[in-house]
């Protein structure tokens, strides 16, 4: 099984500006997401920016980082862009690996491809974990997959916990990583966004009106958590600092 990693990392944060040269444990953020990309098994990892200076930054610790337009809608449309600069083929399979994931276990950027691989009447492969505390289920930051038992296809994807009548469902915590195939992948690109997709804030709903299933596997660890604030980066560093050594 090949797969290719892409990582897309924008300067223009809006809650934390520029965070993804963030110092973690002495290392900017985008080069311990590299790091953890390349303790994978891909054959090619590669930044995806619109940002000089985090050009010259991967171009020093020496990761492969091409440019990307500045206006795009998500970090997807900035991988889907480097997969057309590269023009992979339909079948090749890309890992989205978001830039703010320090913390994201190679073990599980393997997974996430191999699911996908090994099920190929998918179109998406996404990871869910267990929610650590009620006061994070009940978080609306902590997205929600609600997942069919028997078959593991994502239904939907929820921010806020609702009724659910249906014995052949469970939710889990979503965590965001994804594999797709090059086709799929344009297919979501050029879309337009899904009036759900507006109204939850969740790009990943945009594959139910597109047709594209997508398969949910439980990680096969738990990653620590995303930094899109100063407090989530302090709690990065104290993580890192603890486990890393």
């Amino acid at each position: 099984m090949s797969f290719s990693i892409v990582i897309p990392a924008r300067y223009a944060s809006k809650r934390l500006p520029g965070k993804a040269l963030k110092d973690i444990n002495g290392k900017p953020m985008i080069q311990r997401v590299h790091e953890a990309a390349l303790g994978s098994q891909a054959s090619e990892v590669i930044v995806a920016t619109d940002s000089e200076k985090i050009k010259e930054v991967c171009n020093q610790f020496g990761a492969e980082c091409l440019m990307t337009k500045q206006q795009h809608r998500s970090g997807t449309d900035r991988v889907n862009e480097i997969a057309e600069i590269l023009d992979w083929p339909n079948e090749q399979i890309i890992v989205n690996l978001q830039g703010d994931n320090a913390l994201m276990p190679s073990e599980n950027i393997d997974q996430v491809a191999k699911l996908l691989f090994d099920n190929p009447s998918y179109s998406i492969a996404t990871l869910a974990t267990n929610f650590l505390s009620k006061d994070e289920e009940e978080d609306r930051n902590a997205v929600k997959v609600f997942i069919n038992k028997e078959t593991n296809e994502a239904i939907t994807f929820k921010r806020n916990l609702k009724d659910y009548d249906n014995q052949s469902v469970n939710y889990s915590r979503h965590i965001g990583i994804y594999a797709y195939t090059r086709s799929s992948l344009r297919t979501f690109s050029d879309s337009d966004p899904s009036i759900d997709e507006e109204e939850e804030k969740l790009e990943q709903l945009r594959a139910y009106g597109l047709k594209l299933r997508i398969i949910v596997g439980k990680a096969s660890v738990t990653p620590g958590p995303d930094v899109d604030t100063y407090d989530d980066l302090l709690l990065v560093n104290s993580i890192y600092n603890k486990t890393k050594q």
